[in-house]
């Protein structure tokens, strides 16, 4: 069987200057640096409150063990996940550092330059010097990348990405020239593989990017079966951990997704699912080709959701088509460009809720490993366009080298001015709203920031405004009921419970501050008919025996002749 041919040879990174490549690596550094070094001066923001401020378990080392039987998100925050590596990362720089969350940014942006410097010794293995420094360079820049860097739980992406062009380009450095790879190589590999799993579970498509390595960058004449055979050896051992390791995520989370799925995606099949990611096609593209606009959330209205056949999944067909297009004709004449798209697919499938629905619709950090593919096949034509170039006048070398610097330049400011508005919680909520004023989720998080600081009427205003723009999600209605209630505000409460109870009624605290409305309001028949129906369903028996033993005590009361009206809260009168 004859195999797709592979890149048409093998470049050396010593092969012309032993110190040549260690001076690209060096600009390299300086460009991430110089795109995410500012960030080192941000505080913890967003989701740094839940899982790391306020996360007990990432602020000691005294059993690490216990935290391999412990979700990411602490249980009070409803999603769950499983990343203990991660966990155990946070602490020892919480250690460290005695909770500084200078610390948290030092390792994030040293890690960013890691990846970025990977992502040259990547491009070149495959790529001449100024497409493999092309593709490095852009990457370094980009400013989709922010979000994993600026902020503190980003770090989970990039340890992800350190550890899978770590293994990539081990594998495919070993297998240049037709070599098999070394069984310690192979270890090397299957112990990273590991290790990424345990620190997102995103590494888990690490197996996938080998085969495309072996299939579009490997150079080896050998027949195709006899490398299959090699590299099947390898992903059997890979996968027999990866079953360990769903096993092991299943027992501690109850599910192998473990994610509170995102609201648009409540209730919907496998294929309605695809169309609402292919509605997102074009903004994808976007923020992977033009990231001018950035945003820390992407729902409704913000962006399109489309659950059945609209023609405004026309924009994503078409792309897809295209794309579809492009790597059929690069499949032999250009395969790292192929390999980039192929890469680009499989390190986004994850994240596309196409097999599993998670909690965000598009998120710009995890965007950061997907990214290295779509620069990496980027940076493959940039040493065509410098041929063609050769034949040019000199202005038009001029013209296109100071595009590129442009760019270049242009990435670095955008990138360092949307660092700070991740310097904390508050700047990060007003941004947000400021970009995206049509997100519900925007309205939501503003929503909570200002309830937090006591400015009731204004964050009461936010969530109505959230409610008003994704109508049949519970969780904003719910939150706003249990804060009227707070107030003792039960009648502005009372058909907030009701409604959420009609969009997913298997909420028990929903019923039960529902009840304990309908007490608080003295219509205690009501009080009592809904804790019945509610413990009927087998909800918080405990809770609700208190709850009808009170409705019970009102209205034995209120049947005596002194009590309420439950209707209208006024005295009944004895009779004489």
């Amino acid at each position: 069987m004859r195999g797709p041919r592979t890149a048409s040879r093998a470049y050396d990174i010593g092969a012309d200057d032993p110190r040549g490549w260690m001076w690209l690596a060096l600009s390299i550094a300086a460009l991430a640096f110089l795109a995410s070094g500012i960030g080192l001066h941000n505080g913890f923001a967003f989701d740094d409150r839940w899982i790391i401020v306020e996360n007990g378990n990432a602020h000691s080392l005294r059993r690490p063990w216990e935290l391999f039987d412990t979700t990411y998100w602490p249980t009070t925050r409803g999603a769950s996940l499983y990343r203990p590596l991660t966990i155990l990362l946070y602490a020892v720089q919480w250690v460290i550092g005695h909770g500084s969350p200078f610390v948290f940014h030092l390792v994030n942006v040293a890690l960013y330059v890691i990846v970025s410097v990977l992502v040259l010794l990547l491009g070149l293995q495959c790529l001449p010097r100024v497409g493999a420094w092309v593709a490095a360079a852009l990457f370094a820049v980009h400013p989709v990348h922010v979000e994993a860097v600026a902020n503190g739980v980003g770090q989970a992406e990039l340890w992800t990405g350190v550890i899978l062009l770590s293994a990539v380009l081990i594998y495919v450095r070993e297998r240049q020239g037709g070599i098999p790879l070394p069984r310690s190589q192979g270890g090397l590999i299957v112990a990273l593989y590991i290790a990424g799993m345990f620190i997102k579970e995103n590494a888990i498509v690490l197996p996938a990017l080998l085969v495309i390595a072996e299939l579009f960058l490997v150079k080896d004449s050998r027949p195709w079966r006899k490398r299959a055979d090699e590299l099947f050896s390898l992903l059997v051992w890979m996968a027999l951990f990866a079953v360990a390791f769903l096993w092991v995520r299943t027992k501690v989370t109850g599910e192998i997704g473990g994610d509170t799925e995102h609201p648009a995606l409540r209730h919907l099949g496998m294929a309605q699912r695809s169309l609402v990611m292919t509605g997102l096609v074009p903004i994808f593209t976007r923020l992977f080709l033009w990231p001018s606009a950035l945003s820390a959330d992407y729902s409704p209205q913000m962006v399109p959701v489309y659950s059945s056949w609209d023609a405004g999944l026309l924009p994503g067909a078409a792309l897809l088509l295209a794309f579809a297009i492009v790597v059929v004709v690069c499949w032999r004449r250009a395969p790292v460009v192929t390999f980039g798209l192929a890469w680009l697919v499989v390190a986004i499938s994850p994240v596309a809720n196409i097999l599993i629905p998670s909690g965000i619709l598009i998120a710009e950090r995890t965007l950061l490993v997907p990214s290295v593919g779509v620069m990496l096949a980027i940076g493959a034509i940039a040493p065509w366009v410098v041929e063609r170039l050769k034949v040019e006048p000199r202005s038009s070398r001029i013209a296109v080298t100071g595009l590129l610097a442009a760019v270049l330049v242009l990435g670095i400011i955008r990138s360092a001015t949307r660092t700070l508005t991740w310097k904390n919680s508050q700047s990060v909520f007003m941004t947000l709203a400021d970009d995206a004023p049509l997100d519900f989720k925007a309205h939501y998080v503003m929503g909570g920031m200002l309830w937090e600081q006591h400015q009731g009427l204004k964050a009461e205003i936010e969530w109505q405004i959230a409610i008003k723009l994704l109508p049949d999600y519970y969780g904003v209605r719910v939150d706003l009921a249990h804060r009227y209630r707070e107030m003792h505000r039960c009648d502005a409460a009372v058909p907030q419970y009701v409604k959420t109870l009609e969009i997913e009624p298997s909420l028990p605290l929903a019923r039960v501050g529902l009840i304990a409305c309908y007490l608080e309001l003295q219509q205690y028949r009501r009080a009592r008919t809904t804790a019945l129906i509610a413990k009927a369903d087998g909800y918080s028996p405990g809770a609700l025996n208190y709850l009808t033993e009170l409705a019970d005590s009102a209205l034995v009361k209120n049947d005596s002749g002194g009590g309420i009206n439950q209707w209208t809260g006024h005295h009944k009168r004895r009779k004489p």
